[in-house]
């Protein structure tokens, strides 16, 4: 990976073939301290495994494709969950016969080249449990936790 500030948070990524979108988004974020991000891309990929949310069964269905794909458009967050950086990203991508596939990005290798675009913002988005939710939860700057509400009253 390789990338640019341009100024005012704004960034630009090339990721080279072989390279993990996700870990190596996590290591930019390390390394730039973004802790309330916008991300949006495109290139290729050689494998990616994408997700649906069922929403009755509370649990992802994954499907893994293991081709080089195009990757028409690749958009997201990073935030904190925890002392680590959260990246969420959604994508939709393309085989050779032009159809397209999309959904969450559960992991993703670098095919041809990555470019990606980040906006760092000031402050932080938070990543929480959520009571029967089976992912973290965004949390705004100054929204108060789930749980918390009670801690804020008796303030």
């Amino acid at each position: 990976m390789r990338y640019h500030h341009f100024g005012d948070g704004r960034f630009v990524l090339r990721l080279d073939p072989g390279d993990d979108v996700i870990s190596t988004l996590e290591q930019f974020a390390d390394e730039e301290g973004v802790d309330a991000g916008l991300v949006t891309g495109l290139g290729s990929v050689e494998r990616i495994v994408l997700g649906f949310l069922d929403p009755e069964a509370q649990e992802y269905v994954r499907r893994r494709f293991e081709e080089p794909m195009e990757v028409a458009q690749m958009t997201g967050t990073i935030s904190l969950e925890a002392d680590r950086h959260f990246i969420h990203l959604h994508a939709v991508v393309a085989p050779r016969e032009l159809l397209a596939y999309g959904g969450h990005v559960h992991d993703a290798t670098v095919g041809v080249v990555m470019e990606l675009f980040v906006t760092k913002f000031p402050g932080t988005l938070a990543r929480l449990p959520v009571e029967g939710q089976p992912f973290p939860g965004l949390f705004l700057p100054g929204e108060t936790p789930p749980g918390d509400e009670e801690d804020a009253d008796a303030s």
